[in-house]
């Protein structure tokens, strides 16, 4: 974790060292008790669209999960073992999306439906994606905390948009009693590709004085989309600087982020070991059995020999 101010030099810095990685930052005010976060995740999302062939709309749903996923390791700590499973279940055509991160900024992700189409509707005279309608606005949110201390934490909320971004804001503030606001944002590029994916995170603690609180929220609202920032060449410093403007902000901590599964064959193999023998006798009757892993595709083939090679 780095701990200085967003001075010129740390900014320089950053920019040298981070000018094609994901990133992200926590900036606080250095009097007030509230904290931001900002993610840029362009080449995850990117990543991620090309390990499933994601049609544009999958890509803009599940990569707005994955930042969200990023987000959510607010919640535990840094540079751990300890993750975040976001689960979207709506009622829209692509189904269940699943994104996971953990505290060393890792994310992985998938979608029931890849292939969904892509539904589209104008805003201010712009062409943008129908998020809400490829994922559906009436299901549940659920977010289950692994902190390794035994049994997870799960809460699960009510939709309220289907468009990500809000839903998690109103988990915050049901589940979590903090009060956050939340900004996602992926943009896509003609060819599908991905040209700009990120975030930001917004939370007021106990104690923050109201001037503060208006001040943020006014912010927030007035901000333009993080993808506009982004295309304008800002860095999630930079838009942490916007948010936090006039009260100080310090950079308190960095990590870098990529999409990473941490499948193996063992991981693979255990999950055959819970058939029973019975099971697995019917499914090697024709041949090897094949084991995929929804996170990144990668196939796990074994022979019955395998199995019972402990």
């Amino acid at each position: 974790m780095i701990q200085k101010e967003l001075g010129r030099e740390t900014k320089e810095d950053l920019r040298n060292y981070f000018e094609n990685r994901d990133y992200m930052v926590i900036a606080v005010p250095r009097r007030e008790p509230a904290r931001v976060y900002v993610v840029k995740a362009t080449s995850a999302v990117e990543t991620a669209r090309r390990v499933h062939g994601l049609s544009p709309g999958a890509t803009v749903a599940l990569g707005r999960a994955l930042v969200g996923a990023l987000l959510l390791t607010s919640l535990v700590k840094h540079a751990t073992d300890q993750k975040v499973l976001l689960k979207i279940e709506g009622d829209g055509p692509i189904g269940t999306i699943v994104a996971e991160a953990d505290g060393k900024g890792r994310v992985r992700g998938f979608v029931e439906n890849p292939q969904v189409e892509t539904f589209t509707k104008r805003v201010n005279g712009k062409k943008k994606f129908d998020v809400s309608k490829i994922v559906g606005n009436s299901g549940t949110l659920t977010v289950v905390k692994e902190l390794r201390m035994g049994t997870p934490y799960t809460s699960v909320v009510p939709l309220v948009s289907g468009e990500i971004a809000q839903d998690l804001a109103y988990y915050f503030s049901q589940s979590e009693q903090i009060p956050s606001a939340v900004g996602i944002g992926v943009l896509v590029n003609e060819d599908g590709s991905v040209r700009h994916a990120g975030g930001f995170l917004v939370q007021t603690l106990g104690g923050i004085s109201e001037k503060v609180v208006d001040l943020l929220e006014h912010r927030v609202t007035e901000l333009p989309p993080v993808t506009e920032l982004m295309e304008e060449g800002k860095r999630p410093e930079d838009i942490a600087s916007m948010i936090l403007d006039g009260l100080e902000p310090q950079l308190v901590g960095l990590k870098e982020v990529e999409y990473y599964c941490p499948c193996d064959e063992e991981v693979a193999k255990s999950s055959l070991l819970l058939l029973t023998e019975s099971e697995l006798n019917e499914l090697f009757e024709e041949g090897p059995a094949e084991v995929v892993c929804k996170f990144c595709g990668r196939v796990y083939r074994f022979t019955k020999e395998d199995i019972h090679r402990r």
